[in-house]
């Protein structure tokens, strides 16, 4: 009898060292929970902290001018493989909603804006929406926010709350959908 008794003890602990493991794992590759959970009330999240950057073209750009809207923030730098990845896909993404009112914001966190102007010329994006100033106003933005590292995206509501943080690949249609309503309005 006590051999099944510590065999039982010894699989309810093996089962907890796998739990364990499997949410580090899950963590690691960026599948931790978000600061998001569909259906909680406002008074759950964040709402964003206000900041301006100039964009690559010299114009200033407020996150408040762009509330009423949908805000993909997405934390981005041409030397992050994992960010020129997801770049394709977040683009689509908010091509696919902006008649319903879902802006896109660049953080660029590269060292050399004119490498990341270069890149994204080259490769067909706009320079409008990515916000520099300088890597040190770049990174004081990440720190205002709460982000640790690039490969970094938010998602923010119309009325300013942060309803998803982190990785960009996560931000999808379905993530989209219950902040999209009838409006199509401000863009």
């Amino acid at each position: 009898m006590r051999a099944h008794r510590s065999g039982l003890h010894g699989n309810a602990r093996d089962g907890a060292i796998g739990i364990a493991i499997l949410s580090l794992v899950l963590l690691l590759l960026g599948a931790a929970p978000s600061t998001a959970l569909l259906g909680a009330e406002d008074s759950e999240f964040e709402p964003v902290q206000p900041f301006s950057l100039p964009n690559l073209d010299g114009v200033d750009v407020s996150l408040a001018e762009h509330l009423g809207n949908v805000i993909i923030l997405d934390f981005w730098a041409t030397w992050c493989h994992a960010c020129t990845e997801s770049f394709p896909d977040i683009h689509a993404l908010q091509a696919t909603y902006a008649d319903r009112g879902v802006v896109l914001l660049i953080v660029c966190l590269d060292k050399d804006v004119e490498e990341a102007r270069d890149y994204l010329v080259e490769n067909g994006y706009p320079t409008d929406n990515v916000l520099y100033g300088s890597l040190d106003e770049a990174r004081a933005v990440m720190r205002l926010l709460g982000v640790d590292a690039v490969t970094h995206a938010m998602l923010i509501d119309r009325e300013g709350y942060i309803r998803f943080s982190g990785h960009p690949k996560r931000v999808t249609a379905e993530l989209l959908e219950p902040w999209l309503d009838d409006q199509s309005e401000p863009s």
